[in-house]
């Protein structure tokens, strides 16, 4: 391993080397440390914003592709958009 790293470039080397892992940057989450109640709700916020992208991303689509079927003559699709 040692001969690897004196090919490599400074860069390269550095980010080969162990690092510990308290060394990381004080602003990032940090789920070993925090409160369980916090995970809770970093996962709860998470699930109900990846939710409603989801649904607004389905529903527009869909309103778009019978919008686009009723102009095209299709009745059920007419007829679902009123």
């Amino acid at each position: 391993m040692y001969v690897i790293l004196l090919r490599m470039s400074p860069f390269s080397r550095s980010l080969m080397k162990h690092k510990h892992i308290d060394d990381r940057s004080p602003g990032f989450y940090d789920p070993e440390r925090a409160p369980a109640k916090s995970n809770a709700i970093v996962t709860v916020v998470a699930f109900v914003l990846f939710g409603a992208a989801a649904f607004y991303s389905i529903s527009t689509t869909l309103d778009q592709q019978q919008r686009q079927h009723c102009e095209q003559g299709w009745q059920p699709a007419c007829e679902k958009l009123k």
